[in-house]
């Protein structure tokens, strides 16, 4: 069976998932033993954290479009995907930094810790709604039914991509909108709270 559209956020973001983490512990590593290949490592690898965050991260606005979520799924969704925006903004400026140093400074290491720990917090959101929550998921009414999501095949790949696109534009404004209303982190400023009534917009 072919992959869809809000499969491929899925399938991307272990790119980041695993190189960040790659980075700052070879970093860590290499400064701790005074090790100029693994510091040299986590340089390198840095950027590419960032580039792999920023595909997977249009994969997910894509994907937003695309899943029905509700309640406290929607509130996962709109939380990891600030936290992830978040990320994306950090670890650029880390990257940025790291291009200019040969060896990263204590604040550094801190901050790539602190952002680890904010990279598994948004992991962990992510799996919920998937395997808690069944958003994505078609068995689990978890996918838009209209219009159908087309499969990324040879022949299909027109209007895959027109939809990817029509997808990307609509998970852009559905940031900014929400993002504007200060409704960035609701499944932490909610905690424990009821599961909400509101449901996306179609």
């Amino acid at each position: 069976m072919a992959m869809r559209l809000q499969e491929v956020h899925p399938a991307l973001v272990h790119f980041p998932l695993a190189l960040m983490p790659l980075s700052i512990g070879a970093d860590l590593v290499g400064r701790t033993t005074d090790s100029d290949a693994l510091m040299n490592l986590g340089k390198r690898t840095m950027p590419l954290a960032v580039a792999g965050g920023l595909v997977a991260g249009v994969a997910g606005l894509m994907a937003q479009s695309q899943v029905q979520a509700e309640g406290k799924a929607l509130e996962q969704l709109k939380t990891h995907r600030t936290l992830n925006l978040g990320l994306v903004i950090a670890a650029t400026a880390m990257a940025a930094y790291r291009a200019r140093t040969e060896k990263p400074g204590l604040g550094y290491l801190l901050a790539g810790l602190a952002s680890l720990a904010v990279l598994n917090y948004s992991a962990y959101l992510g799996g919920s709604m998937v395997y808690q929550r069944g958003v994505g998921v078609e068995a689990a009414d978890g996918v838009r039914a209209q219009p159908p999501v087309p499969e990324l095949t040879t022949h299909t790949a027109r209007d895959a991509v027109r939809t990817a696109w029509t997808d990307l534009e609509k998970g852009i404004q559905t940031t900014v909108e929400e993002s504007a209303k200060g409704d960035l982190v609701p499944a932490i400023v909610n905690r424990g709270g009821e599961d909400g009534a509101a449901a996306r917009g179609g």
